[in-house]
């Protein structure tokens, strides 16, 4: 592939794809490796700096990602598109589940809701790639 081969959306589409990566990869990677090796031990500072770090990253990833599907969503004319209005839907629910996540952060449940929401939304977006 050539730079001349490369305009706006393919950007913004790469963009989309990295902060959906990062956001739903880093909830993958925390739930199945972090928080299940920190669990018990005295490492509570340790799990707070780092869902501090991730937590920060994971608001602009998600914004990116926001930003790029709002983007991406006119350009292509697929607002009326029932699979997209289910994946704003659960963006919202994401939204909300967060702020609960913030406000009880040692709730396991919000953080697993969290993550099978997302993963939903990932398949809503390949759902609307190829449909």
């Amino acid at each position: 592939m050539r730079a001349s081969d490369v305009d706006e959306w393919t950007v913004i589409r790469f963009l989309h794809l990295l902060a959906v990566t990062f956001f739903v990869g880093g909830q993958l990677v925390l739930a199945v490796a972090v928080v299940p090796a920190l669990r018990g031990r005295s490492e509570d500072d340790a799990m707070r700096a780092i869902a501090r770090r991730f937590g920060i990253a994971s608001a602009v990833a998600l914004a990116v990602a926001i930003a790029t599907g709002v983007a991406m969503a006119g350009h292509l004319g697929r607002w009326d598109d029932p699979t997209l209005q289910a994946k704003l839907g659960l963006l919202v629910l994401i939204g909300v589940l967060l702020a609960l996540h913030v406000a009880t952060p040692y709730t396991r449940a919000i953080s697993l809701t969290v993550l099978a929401t997302s993963i939903l939304i990932v398949w809503l977006g390949l759902r609307l790639t190829h449909g």
